[in-house]
């Protein structure tokens, strides 16, 4: 029973440390003026085929508001079609909270959904981290891992995971047996069948392990995925990148659709990006109203 009670006690103060009073508001957009945003650090764009608008149709809308942001994805295999994000990298910051509100109103289907990107240097690599939907028959849409690499090598991106069901701790990296903690307490994934034809409230945290060189690079990278209120993967002392790579450069949406098999649409709004802890609180319905 002891062994028990610390571990609730471990987890209770790592959400706890996910929340400050000291969170400062980097950007944040809810789309009302009807514009795809494209200034101040934001920037989308399509190709491909795909489309992307700021919804006037209140119905659809998050909370029946004048805009929400809709992606568009044809009917094709392997592309990009519609992309976009906020560039972060004049911050140099290895750590990043995210907050918004996401749809995918009828078809379900895999796309990378979010991806934090580290910023490039030649002949050093980069770090990323991808949060994707997935394109598993079956469970087209649902969210089954955090994927990033752990820094063995320069470029790091999808060759580590923390799987949401909890299973294979193993696959986090070298940071396995170095003391790192990684709480799943849903031990499910976010299946398809979850998102309905609701909106859906995400909170993320990234961040980067810290060091510049092979002896003082730690293990202190974390992650956190927050979906209405539940938590789904709570990770500390972890290596997510290599000592050279550089922090992050920008929070990508959208992006990539994997064998897009039908016609699909992803709606996004109430956008929050932060430092230092969340703007908002667990399980809030939406955000402070917070202009760009």
């Amino acid at each position: 029973m002891r062994n028990k009670i610390k571990r609730y006690m471990t987890f209770f103060l790592i959400i706890a440390a996910t929340d400050s009073f000291s969170a400062e508001l980097i950007t944040a957009v809810d789309f009302e003026d009807g514009v795809v945003p494209n200034k101040n650090g934001w920037g989308f764009g399509t190709q491909s085929g795909g489309a992307i608008a700021v919804s006037k149709d209140t119905a659809a809308n998050h909370r029946g508001s004048k805009g929400s942001l809709k992606a568009s994805y044809p009917v094709a295999t392997g592309a990009m079609y519609v992309w976009g994000g906020y560039d972060i990298s004049a911050l140099n910051t290895r750590d990043v909270y995210v907050e918004f509100s996401a749809k995918l109103p009828g078809a379900k289907q895999g796309l990378k959904f979010l991806k934090i990107f580290g910023q490039r240097e030649t002949g050093k690599g980069y770090a990323n981290t991808t949060i994707a939907l997935v394109s598993d028959p079956g469970n087209e849409g649902g969210i089954t891992q955090v994927s990033f690499g752990d820094g063995s090598t320069l470029e790091n991106d999808t060759q580590n995971v923390i799987n949401l069901n909890g299973n294979n701790l193993s696959w986090i990296g070298r940071s396995h047996t170095l003391g790192s903690i990684v709480e799943t307490p849903q031990r499910s994934p976010w299946r398809a069948t979850n998102w309905g034809e609701d909106w859906h409230r995400f909170r993320v945290r990234v961040k980067f392990n810290s060091g510049d060189s092979e002896l003082n690079q730690k293990p202190d990278g974390a992650y956190y995925l927050e979906i209405d209120g539940k938590v789904y993967v709570d990770a500390q002392n972890i290596y997510n990148r290599h000592y050279l790579n550089k922090p992050i450069q920008r929070i990508a949406f959208f992006d990539w659709a994997q064998n897009g098999t039908k016609a699909f649409e992803v709606m996004l709004d109430d956008i929050v990006i932060s430092t230092d802890g969340f703007l908002s609180s667990p399980n809030a319905p939406g955000n402070p109203k917070l202009t760009n």
